[in-house]
């Protein structure tokens, strides 16, 4: 990679091209190397120029999206970024999308105007910036079949006593680790599982009932003042912070926020973090996956002042190693693991 970051603009509209042209390279940081009008030529180009990061609409003729992303992938792997109207397109896409190797996706706004895209100018630049750091080689591997389902060593009488809620924080990489990690889990894990994964509220609930489908523990998407359960996993909804609290003195629930973001997201790894942390003390195990920015570290602190104990990805399984990284730094990572042991790392939690 140069000094600059390299950009292929993959759009069918000529008026979305230049205006994206001229937002990224409106850093200096950036340089936009090429745009192409559809998949065809995209794959084409993504070939001959080797951008560093390609910008890849959903939504195209000839070639869409999906399609270009696959051929990108196979025959000039890079960082693919998808773009698109959230109001035109199948909520499923965008998570097929991440499956198949693309580091984000960006939602353009749902107004009737394009030039509307100029208000996300500093996320989409934030966005391009931050994925170039994102490993190639993970991003390209194929989907790997399930790991084999880990089982239960012995059955725990469930006492509020023993509760034991694990608190897991992901961004950038995060929805195909997340998929790995509870095809690996049991169903009936004898523990709560309370998850924040940066995505934007349209997807929630889709990317729910995606993580539902690995058969792993339930999945559902958390609403406040819900009763949270053994053998259940909660997902935070995009736009909204999730917490833990007690609900009397001898059930936990789940509290929905709309303060102001942490770490420049809502919801934030921070706030969940934190609130177990405060709610069960020992009896909380905080796992940050793979993800740009800083998110969870400062929450993870707090596990670790409350006596509870931090997991985090190692940088060669992460997409992008940086909320794991932040956590190390921080010094309050107690393993550094690859994606492959969390889930046993969390069953030996669970049954300690």
């Amino acid at each position: 990679m140069g000094d600059k970051v390299s950009v292929l603009i993959v759009d069918d509209s000529a008026y979305m091209r230049v205006v994206l042209k001229d937002m990224l390279e409106s850093d200096r940081e950036l340089s936009v190397v090429g745009t192409a009008k559809d998949g065809m030529e995209g794959v084409e180009k993504a070939r001959n120029l080797s951008p560093d990061v390609v910008l890849l609409d959903i939504q195209m003729p000839r070639m869409d999206g999906i399609a270009t992303l696959q051929r990108v992938m196979k025959e000039s792997p890079t960082r693919v970024i998808m773009l698109s109207a959230m109001d035109k397109v199948d909520d499923q896409l965008p998570l097929r999308a991440l499956e198949l190797g693309a580091v984000d996706f960006i939602s353009k706004p749902s107004g009737p105007v394009s030039i509307d895209i100029i208000n996300f100018s500093d996320r989409i630049i934030e966005v391009v910036k931050a994925s170039a750091a994102a490993r190639v080689e993970v991003l390209k591997k194929a989907r790997e079949p399930p790991p084999t389902r880990l089982r239960l060593a012995k059955a725990r009488k469930e006492t509020a006593k023993e509760y034991k809620v694990v608190v897991i924080g992901a961004s950038t990489g995060g929805p195909r680790a997340l998929e790995n990690l509870f095809s690996a889990l049991p169903r009936d894990l004898p523990a709560c599982i309370l998850i924040v994964q940066h995505l934007p509220q349209e997807f929630s609930a889709s990317f729910a009932k995606r993580l539902n489908s690995t058969r792993g523990p339930e999945v559902m998407l958390a609403s406040d003042g819900a009763r949270i359960e053994r053998g259940f996993a909660y997902l935070a909804p995009g736009g909204r912070h999730l917490k833990l609290a007690w609900r009397g003195a001898t059930s936990l629930m789940t509290r929905l926020e709309d303060s102001a973001p942490v770490n420049y997201v809502r919801p934030s790894a921070d706030v969940l973090f934190a609130s177990a942390a405060d709610c069960l003390g020992d009896r909380v195990l905080a796992v940050v996956l793979t993800g740009m920015g800083a998110d969870g570290a400062n929450g993870a602190r707090a596990v670790k002042r409350s006596g509870g104990k931090v997991v985090v990805q190692d940088e060669q399984t992460s997409v992008v190693f940086g909320m794991p990284k932040a956590a190390v730094d921080a010094g309050v990572a107690d393993e550094v693991l690859p994606l492959e042991s969390i889930a046993e790392k969390i069953l030996e939690f669970v049954e300690d």
